[in-house]
Parts: C-alpha cells; structure tokens; sequence
C-alpha cells in the first residue's frame, strides 16, 4: 500500500513547511495566467492531512503575493479531492 505522501507524489502534490510552523502539501500551477499553487492543508488550514480520510481546505495562492486567488473550499476529505481532480 503507498504512503500517503506517495499518493499525494502521484498527483503532482509536494509536502511543503513553512517557517512557522505549517504544512500542507502543494503544486505548481497556472490561475488564470498567473503562475499560482494548489495548497491541500486539514480542515483547520494550519497543518497537513495525515490520511485520505481527513477532510481537507484547498486554497489557491498567488505565487508572487501569497494571496488567495480563489475562496478556500472545505472538501469533506482528501480522497474525495483526490477523485475530483480526475474528473
């Protein structure tokens, strides 16, 4: 069975910390012409999900500012993101 950072690897997500104290996993993309990342933080926004069941918040950040682009969207769990992507 793959690891969730693993399964995370598969859809071009990479863990990411920042300095204070926070983890989510990311992925480079482009918003609307902008250069962006997809951020996949646990429901509370300030860490990373643990297993494919955790709900999860998804952001999409501004490379440059740091600032949202779109609203963050509650996703009752990670897998149902995941399955998302796919459609």
């Amino acid at each position: 069975m793959m690891s969730l950072e693993e399964v995370m690897k598969d859809h071009g997500f990479n863990f990411s910390a920042s300095c204070a104290g926070k983890g989510s996993y990311t992925k480079w993309i482009k918003h609307r012409g902008k250069r962006a990342y997809v951020a996949v933080h646990d429901a509370s926004g300030e860490g990373f999900p643990v297993s494919l069941d955790d709900p999860v918040r998804v952001a999409i950040i501004d490379l440059r500012s740091g600032d949202e682009l779109e609203a963050a969207q509650e996703i009752s769990s990670l897998s149902a993101y995941l399955a998302s992507l796919a459609e």
